[in-house]
């Protein structure tokens, strides 16, 4: 294939925007211009990491790599990194696409691509943590950077701040019609914002490869997803203010339509959504009671007393909580927090965070984390085999149902430097109910003691729409790896790069 100076890409993600919603929007009429754009396009599903699918495919999209070489799953920035004693979020050993192509040459804009750290000094223009779904890790609030420095001044001086404040979204928690009114404009006001910098700086700035993540659909999925088919009070409110995740697809929509336009005819356009709504039931953080029971570890009325107290904070009117979470900020165990048990030296294992659809174990092994106590070798076997076995066993009381959809061993999917910083398993929830309590022969039964917050969360795989000079319209009906957009994109210049994990595809690649 061979390419020329004037190539130009623009990549636009929807973050956690369902293709199954879209689809259906598109038919309707309500979504003109992605419906357009899908007629010229080459389509297909993406496949996103196994068990890791929102936790890290937008790294794995950015450095063409899976978490075994990256490293970047939640699970590893909190606990399960501290006790590998790596800070992998600071230093992958790999570069994201623009940089590479930037070190061919190449220039790039990039607005806001969630928890992908660049790895070294940027050459091009880069806007992060402006409006975002969450602030990074350690933080309370976003704080803006850019490069060069200079382009955050302008941002704060001609764009708006955000309605959000900052905050991710799980903080204001929209309830009511009038709370989901705020949240539904918020968010279409942070959409139209990004689009007018995202088109202001593609005429003011030369680029070659021009990257914008909007993740206000994400925002929306976790906390507006229960009002797109809403039954009993989901319903008045829907009555009241309509649907306002069509709403915000809607002016979604709009911007893709801006900036493909602004873009011009001869600009590649991919549009990746990157992964779909489901509903948000989870186990997350009864896992660690669970693992705490069969080890012998739980300390059953400590346990029962911060259930009783977490249950009372929760219950508090949303604006009492708001005034009042300063204060709980300070308190040394919180009632509102991650809502794990504390990860003691002497624990055999426990719960790490990556996502609300399934939760990551880490087990504390001798030599490769600090108070080690089980032995590589067999031992580490038999332990993962009988925790398998006993999760697996584990109902949910309110169904009957298995805990559990999938028990994988992360070694059987990820292979590579940082798969060390990694949980050991990965449980997938059976979650098309809630979960109040759970039970086995084993741990007897367990109440849920946090629940999840959110009213929506994610399904695991993604869609693209790839259509711009050379590319034939056609649906692929193989599965496309999230891991090969990234050489599939830099290959459209004639770059390649022996960083990547994946591979440029061909069904990718436009007839010269």
């Amino acid at each position: 294939m061979t390419t020329s100076d004037d190539t130009k890409v623009l990549v636009i993600g929807l973050d956690s925007f369902d293709p199954v919603l879209a689809q259906t929007w598109m038919d309707e009429g309500k979504l003109p211009h992605l419906a357009a754009l899908m007629t010229a396009s080459v389509t297909g599903r993406v496949q996103n990491p196994h068990g890791l699918e929102a936790a890290s495919v937008w790294s794995s999209f950015s450095y063409g790599a899976d978490p075994g070489v990256h490293g970047m799953a939640d699970g590893s920035r909190d606990r399960g990194k501290v006790l590998a004693g790596k800070d992998c979020a600071g230093a992958p050993v790999v570069r994201p696409l623009w940089s590479i192509l930037e070190d061919a040459g190449r220039r790039s804009i990039v607005i806001e691509v969630p928890v992908v750290p660049d790895g070294a000094a940027p050459t091009g223009i880069r806007v992060v943590n402006w409006f975002s779904h969450l602030p990074p890790e350690g933080s309370s609030r976003l704080a803006l950077t850019t490069h060069p420095p200079e382009l955050r001044d302008i941002i704060a001086r001609d764009y708006a701040g955000d309605p959000l404040d900052g905050r991710m979204c799980d903080f204001h928690q929209p309830r009511t019609a009038a709370e989901q009114g705020w949240f539904r404009d918020a968010l279409i006001l942070r959409v139209r914002t990004k689009t007018a910098l995202a088109i202001d700086l593609m005429h003011r700035e030369p680029w070659d490869f021009f990257l914008v993540v909007f993740e206000d659909s994400h925002c929306a999925a976790h906390h507006s997803a229960h009002l797109v088919a809403p039954s009993g009070e989901d319903a008045r409110i829907a009555a009241q203010i309509g649907n306002p995740l069509q709403t915000l697809y809607m002016a979604m929509d709009e911007a893709v339509g801006a900036l493909v336009r602004e873009a011009g005819g001869e600009a590649t356009v991919l549009v990746f959504m990157s992964h779909g709504i489901e509903p948000a039931h989870t186990g997350l953080r009864l896992l660690d009671r669970i693992l705490a029971k069969l080890n012998g570890e739980l300390d059953e009325a400590r346990n029962d007393t911060l259930t009783r107290a977490r249950d009372a904070w929760r219950a508090l009117p949303a604006p009492l909580w708001r005034i009042l979470r300063p204060l709980h900020s300070a308190i040394k165990q919180p009632l509102y927090g991650d809502g794990f048990l504390p990860a003691s030296a002497g624990r055999k294992c426990h719960e790490v965070y990556t996502g609300e659809r399934g939760s990551g174990i880490r087990i504390n092994l001798a030599g490769r984390d600090p108070h080690g106590v089980i032995q590589p070798g067999a031992e580490y076997d038999a332990f993962c085999e009988w925790l398998i076995g006993e999760i697996g066993s584990v109902r949910n009381d309110g169904t009957g149902e298995k805990l559990a959809r999938e028990i994988i061993r992360i070694r059987d999917h990820y292979t590579g430097p940082m798969s060390d910083t990694l949980p050991d398993l990965l449980v997938t929830w059976n979650r098309h109910a809630p979960i109040p309590s759970v039970s086995s022969p084993s741990i007897g039964r367990i109440r849920h003691p946090h629940p999840s917050i959110r009213t929506g969360d994610h399904s695991p795989d993604g869609f693209f729409l790839l259509a711009g000079p050379g590319f034939t319209p056609r649906r692929l009906n193989e599965d496309v790896p999230v891991i090969d957009l990234a050489p599939s994109l830099t290959a459209l210049f004639g770059v390649r790069s022996a960083a990547f994990q994946g591979h440029a595809l061909e069904q990718l690649a436009p007839v010269r």
